[in-house]
């Protein structure tokens, strides 16, 4: 394995990590403790991470997996900043049930695939 391999493996498993860290904190930040729902959001909010963090494990090029991981860390970014950090309504809290989805719809399936373009447009480009 070649150190530029294990650079992207590392990313591979790195990131993917960081955004389960996430949400285990906003997981403890719920008042009355861990509950069968606290752990449900938990469960829920870290899917696309294990995804990515498999993809990473299982692929030949886990780059492709790191940036999707990433795409989904700076949209929990977003919605961490809007539900703790200045949250503008009472109803903000609600992007915690469906960040998760929008991670697994969109912003894993845009990071992925805007790598494999990006990639395949550097590889033609050096032929």
């Amino acid at each position: 394995m070649t150190s530029g391999n294990r650079l992207t493996l590392a990313a591979g498993v790195l990131v993917p990590l960081f955004g389960i860290a996430l949400h285990v904190h906003i997981a403890s930040k719920a008042e009355g403790g861990w509950s069968g729902f606290t752990l449900g959001l938990l469960l829920w909010s870290a899917l696309p991470y294990v995804l990515c963090l498999l993809a990473s494990l299982v692929a030949k090029r886990p780059v492709h997996a790191a940036v999707a991981a990433a795409c989904c860390l700076v949209l929990d970014a977003l919605t961490y900043r809007s539900v703790f950090v200045s949250p503008t309504s009472s109803t903000a809290a609600l992007g915690l049930l469906f960040t998760p989805l929008a991670n697994l719809l969109v912003a894993a399936p845009v990071g992925y695939l805007a790598t494999a373009l990006l990639l395949r447009l550097r590889s033609a480009k050096a032929r």
